[in-house]
């Protein structure tokens, strides 16, 4: 467009929203604000539908100028750069009569202006700045496009230093007249700055002053020819990128770059300001003469990288985020999640002790985005690949950069706060600051991270100020040095900032503050420590010379900084609310101590402390400060021990026991520190001591453990006279070293019982009366030689019925001597204490509502669930429907402790004197008049002799007799006895159904297994691999390697049927089934080789088995299924995979139920068991591993494996034992019983001719390859058995209970050389386990009639004496044992019980 536009004046000018609101293409769009304008452009922010927009307006003045040819040159711009990163060209341009206009995004700052803001920028964010620029560049001449104005005005950046090129200039002129500034004023120098970034060759030579048509290049040629070349950018960039890192000194303005282009000029003197020697060479290469010397983007960026810029920016900084600035645009919320998810990550990545390895695999563990647009630079041609010379960089300075690159995280993190709306992200962006604060600089933390941290704590959420404040607390701990500008920062910025959380309306705002302030003052002390000591160090080299000494100033910030936080403190500590005082004594009141001084401490701190002692509605508090007294009075001094005296004194007299516990701890916590005179010491061990038989344990262990102190801090003598004197009365034996904890605790006698001492502290009487009383008995039995009853004076009417209580409850002499020793405490107790009935109502009250708001202070009761059974002495207390009770276990009667002020409806309910209850009477049956009876005993009810004086007891009081009862008790009694009776009830329907859950169906009770062969039934073309019984029937299934599962009938086997055939037969051809179970309702679950599992249902009547359901499992991700399970509850089916899953599939709704993963170094699941109650669930695996899964939390609770090692053939259930678990493992026919709550094993049975427990290293000769594959458990006649048959073809019987009754069943068909007659068990125990042995003998056994013995174990299938036993006439009878491995055993019940065998030679027998 060039020079014909220099000379055109306008005819009129316009303001730029003149031009936006006229213009119909443009009505989308609202005028904001002006940007400027110049003779060239107006420029002005708008708003539309996607955001803020910039648009440029040229005001045509003369219609002959080509502006559609300008107006395709930059669509097509826009074209090329759509997928450029880092480059944001116009997205829009039209083209009026009046006016031309050119869209684009608006970027707030521009890298001009963010240069002069705060915080300035550190070396490493010019680095990325300056390495986004050159890969802008990179990106732009890959596809022909060159900027042609490229300068710091034109490099935008975002809050999260993103930069973006923007302002392509296609338009404007590539050649200018060196002799003419006007064409340079008017289309580069829009800031009006002077500064010339122009190329050196862009400027040519003329004749004169007027240009002459020849030599002018006009704008049409320049369009054609496009004379801009990516040499040109280069050098403009090379100069922006100067003024950068020299912090604003352009390198040329428009004379100087005259100058230099004629050889009279350098910029060295400019460069000399970059104190980087690598980032100096590099600019001062792109900013050559000679643009045959630069080079392309693309080589800058591979020759510096390790050098001007970190690896990191090549690996990780440049993909990571531009995932956050590219489409789709993500809100502050996701890319606040999505930081906190990968923090771990980037730090480790980033920070200074990672290594390459650790950096490399965090990097793949990242998600980052995919976008074409975010290529790496490794990937493409464009690849920027280090050079040898770069290679050999240390890694201390490539971790060292990548260290200071978490500046750049966290300029990221802090752009997101302000947009930030669910308080989730706000809590977790505080988290990630705080996170970046331990690894970043003090400067980071102080400029960057603090300001952000601040400003949270003005938000509306409670949970984020409580947030901001932990995060600033923590956060200013990693500062370690202090910069000189940021010395005061405590008083002048953080302190008034959270001076407005004092008065927060949430409390756990303040509470937070509470936790915070001592560190926060520690913290604010340390700066101003550290900001004197440089003071000291450099204060005199940089001061005016007058020599004077920096304490003043010292003294006067410390003073200021203490009357800050004194103002808060003592504003925290006399808050409304005592959870915010006790989390101030409770982090940090001694911090606060050393910070204010002894005289301080003492005045501010100690003087409101004892204050809440006076809170007696928070006994919490009320501990608090007795276990941080301690930390104060340490620091305060030995002359702090007559102010804590008397607070402890009090401490003891609380009415809490835990309050008291505490101040003994504190007790002997300032013993053993020496800040207690000796006369408090003898005062307080004389206050401690009758704590000594005090109910509560704890408070005991804490005056044992005061008096232990005490003992050691003073000298023998007095040890001997003061301490033991005050011991004696409460100990069994006389102690020579009280000082040893140990030895007193065995030597108290026993402890005043709980009851007695919580009736007098409930008491409606006056306890100084009653304790005078002790007092006056205690003395009479003094006066008493030994052997003698003491004669006691008469009791107080109004104390006679607490006697009685506190007798039947076990008060004896030596109790009531305890009580009176304990008589100063209990008295002050009881006054705090206030004891109200369950509905008393205050006495101005009379309308018989009941004020919900004072719950707190019902009485409570404890009923017992479960009714326990009545002695003879309370016979009386069983006649529930008499309306008599025993006032001695209950306290005084109902009549007794209702107040004057109680309504008619209430006295009826209580049973006042004119309610219905039962009338008064005596033992003879006769009313009673008068006023009744205080107390009522049992008449067979003994009193403790020496206890009370009889004699003195009136006539009527001798009386047994019955007093009036409120209805409403009767009906609380009836409804107790119900409640026990039902809880009672259910728990033993409880235990009945657990011990039934337990009971295995079959066998039937008297059962016995003889051997007898039934039927020998042979259709499967394969091994069967399972056996299941369907539930309630007398139908078995079987799964066969053929792929086929036929169901059997038993009941058709009992007859004399020489042909026993298969009822129904399935076959889905999904290949070898591996796993069978029966489900309820007549179903069978079935797994496949071929991944398939499927459920079946058996119709009887139709026999046909229909297909439920199926899926077909991942081969790739999953495996096959090994095994298969189901539940009895309900039709819910258990498989295990090959690759270690367990997978619950209920039929009753699609997808899976749960989904357990087992570890695969475990080794391969071979074989699954479900517990009976569905509770649990065991696998076994291949490396020998037991692992057992609670299926309620779906979490592994035991892992327990083999000795050897060993594969685990089978595992099922123990019959009796609900923790053990029966195990099969390869070799030596061992089956071993594990403990899984112990994780041991407990009894193992061993029928192998080598050594129990030998590895494979030892006894080889005698160690047998024979393994268990199929077992049975159950019960007959509450007697454990297990049925196992495996590899050597033969089924034992094993009883559990009786190892001498266990035998061999059947033998192998052939070749059998183990005779059963010569096979004798015994029990070993060999480290620690019960080893039952099958051994041979020389004499064959005599059969034992025991209830282990099922039937003779001779030879099995010889012909026996009973006719039942006689083979049925046919065909030649096949042989009874088995061919091949047995495989499966089970049960079935039809008329009796039967035994059915599986064997791998697609064989099955029934036995009975």
């Amino acid at each position: 467009m060039g020079n014909q536009l220099v000379g055109i004046a306008p005819s009129q000018i316009f303001p730029v929203e003149h031009y936006l609101t006229e213009n119909q293409h443009l009505q989308n769009l609202t005028f904001d604000a002006n940007l400027g304008s110049t003779r060239f452009f107006k420029v002005a922010r708008a708003g539309s539908v996607e955001g803020l927009v910039v648009v440029k307006v040229f005001a045509i003045h003369d219609p002959s100028l080509p502006l559609a040819a300008h107006k395709s040159k930059a669509e097509v711009i826009r074209a090329k750069l759509s997928s450029a990163v880092n480059c944001l060209p116009f997205q829009r341009a039209v083209l009026t009569d009046k006016a031309g206009f050119l869209v684009r995004e608006f970027v707030k700052y521009s890298l001009y202006d963010r240069m002069s803001t705060r915080p300035f920028f550190t070396n490493i964010e010019k680095k990325w700045i300056a390495f986004q620029v050159l890969y802008a560049l990179h990106k732009c001449h890959e596809v022909g496009v060159c900027h042609g104005d490229i300068k710091l005005e034109n490099i935008m950046v975002t809050s999260w230093h993103w930069v973006f090129l923007v302002d392509f200039a296609s338009f404007k002129p590539t050649y200018l007249s060196e002799h003419n500034p006007a064409d340079f004023s008017y289309f580069f120098d829009t800031s009006r700055r002077r500064t010339c970034y122009i190329a050196p060759e862009r400027f040519i030579k003329t004749l004169g002053t007027e240009l002459t048509s020849d030599l002018l290049l006009d704008w049409n040629r320049d369009l054609e020819r496009a004379d801009l070349t990516p040499a040109m950018d280069i050098f403009s960039a090379g100069c922006a990128l100067t003024e950068l890192f020299t912090e604003g000194h352009p390198p040329f303005d428009f004379a100087q770059l005259l100058e230099y282009r004629t050889g009279n000029y350098s910029p060295d003197k400019c460069l000399d300001r970059i104190d980087d020697p690598d980032v100096k060479e590099l600019l001062r290469h792109m900013m050559q003469r000679d643009p045959s010397m630069r080079l392309s983007a693309e080589t800058y960026l591979r020759q510096e990288r390790g050098r001007v810029f970190p690896e990191v920016f090549y690996t990780f900084l440049q993909s990571y985020t531009l995932a956050f600035s590219a489409a789709p645009i993500l809100s502050a919320d996701e890319k606040i999640s999505r930081l906190r998810k990968d923090i771990d990550n980037i730090i480790s990545i980033l920070s200074v002790d990672s290594d390459m390895e650790k950096s490399t695999s965090a990097v793949s563990e990242l998600n980052l985005d995919s976008n074409p647009a975010a290529t790496n630079l490794n990937e493409d041609n464009c690849s920027v690949e280090a050079t040898e010379k770069n290679q050999t960089l240390s890694l201390k300075e490539i971790n060292q950069s990548s260290s200071e690159a978490l500046v750049i995280i966290t300029s990221l993190v802090t752009s997101c706060i302000r947009g930030l709306k669910l308080c989730m992200s706000k809590r977790q962006a505080l988290d990630i600051l705080l996170m970046l604060s331990a690894h970043a600089s003090a400067e980071t933390i102080l400029d960057r991270i603090l300001p952000y941290v601040l400003s949270m704590l003005h938000d509306p959420l409670p949970r984020v100020r409580v947030k901001a404040l932990h995060t600033l607390s923590k956060a200013l701990q990693y500062v370690k040095t202090v910069p000189v500008s940021d010395t005061n920062i405590f008083p002048e910025y953080i302190l008034p900032g959270l001076s407005v959380l004092t008065k927060d309306q949430a409390v756990i705002v303040r509470a937070a503050y509470a936790e915070n302030i001592a560190q926060l003052a520690e913290t604010a002390l340390r700066f101003l420590e550290h900001s004197q000591v440089w003071q000291n160090a450099y204060g005199s080299s940089s001061g005016d010379g007058s020599g004077e000494a920096p304490t003043p100033d010292y003294e006067m910030e410390l003073q200021t900084l203490h009357g800050m936080i004194q103002q808060t403190v003592a504003t925290l500590i006399t808050d409304p609310q005592s959870l915010v005082k006790q989390t101030l004594l409770e982090n940090g009141i001694t911090k606060l101590c050393v910070f204010f001084g002894k005289q301080k401490a003492n005045d501010v701190l100690l003087s409101h402390m004892i204050t809440f002692l006076n809170d007696k509605e928070d006994k919490h508090l009320r501990g608090s400060f007795f276990d941080c007294i301690v930390g104060v009075a340490a620091y305060v001094g030995y002359h702090a021990s007559p102010i804590i005296f008397p607070l402890l004194q009090q401490g003891l007299s609380d009415s809490e026991e835990l309050v008291s516990v505490k101040a003994v701890n504190a007790m002997r916590a300032l013993t053993e520190l020496g800040l207690l005179h000796k006369s408090a010491l003898y005062e307080l061990l004389n206050d401690c001591a009758p704590f000594l038989v005090h109910p509560n344990l704890w408070l005991r262990h804490a005056v044992v453990g005061f008096i232990s102190a005490t003992s050691r801090s003073l000298s023998i003598v007095d040890v001997q006279c003061k301490v033991m004197q005050a011991l004696e009365p409460y100990l069994l034996h006389a102690v020579i070293q009280p000082d040893k904890e140990v030895l007193l605790l065995n030597a108290l006698k026993p402890p005043v019982p709980r009851e007695i001492l919580d009736s007098i502290l409930k008491s409606d009487i006056d306890v100084q009366v009653f304790f005078e009383t002790l007092q006056e008995r205690h003395n009479q039995r003094s006066l008493v030689r030994s052997g003698h009853v003491p004669q006691y004076t008469e009791i107080h009417s109004g104390l006679q019925s607490l006697f009685r209580r506190l007798i039947d409850k076990g008060m004896t002499e030596e109790v009531e001597d305890y009580l009176s020793a304990m008589s100063k405490h209990l008295v002050k107790i009881q006054k705090h204490r206030s004891h109200h009935d369950v509905f008393l109502i205050p006495q101005e009250s009379n309308t018989g509502i009941i004020d919900l708001a004072n719950t707190h202070k019902a009485q409570a009761f404890n009923v017992t669930l479960v009714a326990q059974e009545h002695t003879k002495g309370d016979s009386v207390l069983s006649r529930k429907s008499s309306g008599v009770t025993r006032v001695g276990r209950r306290g005084p009667s109902a009549p007794e402790l209702m107040p004057a002020a109680m309504n008619k409806e209430w006295l009826h309910m209580f049973g006042g004197v004119e309610s219905g209850g039962a009338m008064l009477r005596t033992a003879d049956g006769q009313p009673v008049t008068g006023s009744p009876p205080r107390m009522i005993l049992d008449s067979d009810m003994m009193l403790p002799h020496r206890s009370l004086d009889t004699a003195g007891y009136s006539l009527p009081e001798h009386f047994f007799t019955q007093f009036r009862c409120p209805p409403c008790q009767m009906e609380l009694k009836k409804l107790i006895e119900r409640k026990q009776e039902q809880y009672s009830s259910c728990a033993r329907t409880r235990l009945a159904a657990r011990d039934t859950g337990w009971e295995t169906p079959l066998p039937p009770p008297g059962w016995r297994l003889r051997g007898t062969l039934v039927a020998h039934l042979h259709e499967h073309r394969a091994a069967v691999n399972r056996l299941a019984v369907l539930p309630e029937t007398s139908l078995f299934a079987s799964a066969s390697a053929d792929g086929c599962i036929r169901i059997w009938d038993c009941s058709k086997m009992e007859g004399r049927n020489i042909a026993n055939r298969s009822r129904i037969t399935a076959n889905r051809q999904t290949g070898p089934l591996i796993g069978l179970a029966a489900c309820p309702d007549q179903t069978l679950a079935a797994a496949s080789q071929t991944g398939d599992v499927f459920v079946l249902r058996v119709e009887t009547t139709t026999n046909k088995t229909p297909v439920l359901q199926s899926r077909q499992l991942d081969l790739q991700e999953d495996g096959c299924a090994v095994d298969v399970a189901s539940f009895q509850s309900g039709p819910v089916v258990v498989y295990a995979t090959m690759y270690g899953s367990i997978v619950g599939w209920d039929l009753r709704q699609p997808g899976t139920a749960w989904k357990l993963e087992n570890d695969l170094k475990h080794g391969v699941i071979t074989t699954m068991c479900v517990d009976p109650n569905e509770s649990w669930l065991a696998l076994g695996t291949s490396s020998g591993y037991h692992i057992c899964w609670d299926l309620r939390f779906q979490l592994p609770i035991s892992t327990f494996s083999h000795q050897e090692n060993s594969r685990v053939r089978r595992l099922v259930c123990h019959p009796t034992e609900p923790s053990w678990l029966i195990s099969s493992v390869q070799g030596n026919n061992e089956i071993s019983m594990w403990n899984m709550e112990m994780q041991c094993r407990q009894s193992m049975l061993w029928a192998s001719n080598a050594q129990p427990f030998s590895s494979n290293s030892h006894d080889n000769q005698q160690r047998s390859p024979n393994s268990v594959c199929a077992m049975y458990a159950g019960t007959v006649d509450k007697t454990p058995f297990l049925i196992a048959g495996g590899s050597d073809r033969r089924l034992r019987y094993w009883d559990l209970e009786s190892h001498v009754n266990s035998h061999i069943v059947v033998s192998a068909a052939h070749n059998d050389n183990l005779n059963p007659a010569h096979l004798m068990y015994r029990t070993r125990l060999i480290d620690g386990v019960n080893v039952v042995i099958e051994e041979k003998q020389t004499r064959p056994r005599t059969t034992s009639s025991g209830p282990g013995s099922r039937g003779s174990t001779a030879g099995v299938g010889s012909a026996a004496s009973s006719s039942e036993e006689t083979p049925r006439p046919g065909p030649e009878q096949p042989p009874a044992g088995h061919q091949d491995w047995i495989s499966d055993v089970a049960l079935c019940q039809a008329s009796q019980c039967f035994l059915i065998s599986a064997s791998c030679d697609g064989v099955i027998k029934v036995w009975k």
